[in-house]
């Protein structure tokens, strides 16, 4: 068993990828401590590696997303599963080798200059353009708030998107395995962790071929 602890992580803040890549390497079964942003960085890791056959244990932080995610699978402060001792799950993945666990989210790109007086009272700066596809329907064609996109844990490979187009007004969710989004650069945040640049495109999809393990700690 390889533990990794990084219970004293920020909820925004990845792991240290060169840890993670070492204890993948070397792992007949992981345990892992700290916030869902580490969770999936060892699984993003061991999906890179096609080692998803490697059991893994977490104890959750105590941060909200954490909690969520922890209460969702059943997995109590301690790393133990309630009622069973192993769970098999799907695995939602990016175009870019990431993993995605509690929940993703789209906004605008933070200005790089602040901006004038009037255009912070206004809604400009907190709007973005774009035109999103979950599955084949299109969920969004134009200006919006934000978008938030959650690993369904009661279903096998789903998503639900909530596609925000007013200030205070909940979207509509839809649910579907695949998110595809084109826009203005937008900031991409992954299970609490924001990207270090803007992007302009953007994929989640739930891949039907990838299980991995989750055991009690």
């Amino acid at each position: 068993m390889v533990e990794l602890d990084f219970a004293y992580l920020a909820p925004d803040t990845a792991p240290d990828q060169d840890q993670v890549k070492r204890a993948v390497a070397e792992a007949d079964r992981l345990s892992v401590a700290g916030p869902v942003c580490a969770l999936g960085a060892v699984l993003a890791a061991l999906r890179r590696r096609d080692r998803l056959d490697v059991a893994v244990s977490w104890v959750p932080s105590g941060d909200p997303l954490a909690s969520g995610l922890s209460r969702t699978w059943g997995v109590d402060a301690a790393g133990r599963l309630s009622g069973e001792s192993v769970r098999t799950l799907g695995l939602v993945c990016d175009d870019r080798a990431g993993v995605l666990l509690a929940r993703g989210r789209i906004t605008a790109a933070q200005p790089t200059q602040p901006a004038p007086a009037a255009l912070r009272r206004g809604r400009t700066s907190s709007r973005f353009g774009a035109q999103i596809y979950h599955d084949d329907k299109r969920v969004a064609d134009g200006e919006i708030m934000r978008v938030d996109v959650r690993p369904d844990w009661t279903a096998e490979d789903m998503l639900n998107v909530n596609v925000h187009k007013q200030l205070w007004r909940r979207g509509e969710i839809t649910r579907g395995r695949a998110i595809q989004v084109a826009c203005d650069e937008a900031r991409i945040e992954i299970d609490g962790v924001p990207l270090p640049r803007p992007m302009t495109k953007w994929t989640w999809y739930a891949d039907p071929r990838l299980r991995w393990t989750l055991i009690s700690a």
